[in-house]
């Protein structure tokens, strides 16, 4: 018997996770003042800077920003749920904590943050994990999916601008860095290797295997 890294899931459980995120996203844009509410904002103090960590993913800047980043969640937690089922709650949860860290230690000029584009991020990342493992045209996939979303990254960084979202009298700019971020931890959650669960199990089993070979020896 084996363990694995996979957090319990089925697609059908990683399926209405994807779903509801998207919803509850739609639901806070319909009313501002939640958006304020749940936002990350740098100056709020524990414990309620640790809700907004979480909460700030599904506030976003725009009615576009919303589109752009619950149409790239949809997508591509469809291919993740298709490719590695079992990573798709992993690698949300890695992506959700990690990314709100990153900006707070990291990244001081950010007094807010809101959007799902580093979950989105982690997403694609997972994505290519799995096309990485498929070998063949899979890796060559991956590869080119990979140089694509640096190429974006790269472009956001050194413009300052979006490269989906309309940015047009919105006062937001893209952070790259939750990007790289949560790419990071899907391509980790896609590719981290699953450990035995009891290092001698294999070993008995060899040993067993083996037994009758020796038992002709002996005879």
């Amino acid at each position: 018997m084996k363990t694995r890294v996979d957090l319990p899931s089925t697609p059908l459980v990683s399926g209405v996770v994807i779903g509801s995120l998207a919803l509850l996203s739609i639901f806070i844009q319909c009313f501002p003042a939640i958006g304020e509410v749940l936002q990350w904002q740098r100056s709020l103090s524990f414990p309620q800077s640790g809700l907004t960590a979480l909460t700030g993913h599904l506030t976003h800047w725009s009615w576009d920003h919303l589109l752009w980043d619950v149409a790239a969640l949809v997508g591509l937690g469809d291919a993740a749920i298709r490719i590695l089922p079992g990573r798709v709650l992993l690698c949300l949860l890695l992506s959700a904590l990690a990314i709100p860290i990153e900006i707070a230690w990291f990244r001081p000029e950010f007094a807010t943050y809101r959007g799902l584009s580093g979950v989105d991020s982690a997403l694609f990342g997972l994505v290519l994990a799995g096309l990485w493992q498929r070998k063949g045209a899979g890796r060559w996939l991956a590869i080119s999916g990979l140089v694509g979303i640096l190429a974006k990254t790269l472009f956001e960084w050194t413009t300052g601008d979006t490269f989906f979202v309309d940015r047009t009298n919105q006062e937001f700019i893209p952070v790259t860095s939750a990007h790289v971020v949560g790419l990071v931890c899907g391509l980790f959650a896609g590719l981290v290797k699953r450990p035995s669960a009891w290092s001698g199990h294999r070993v008995g089993r060899s040993r067993i295997a083996e037994e009758p070979a020796v038992l002709r020896e002996l005879s």
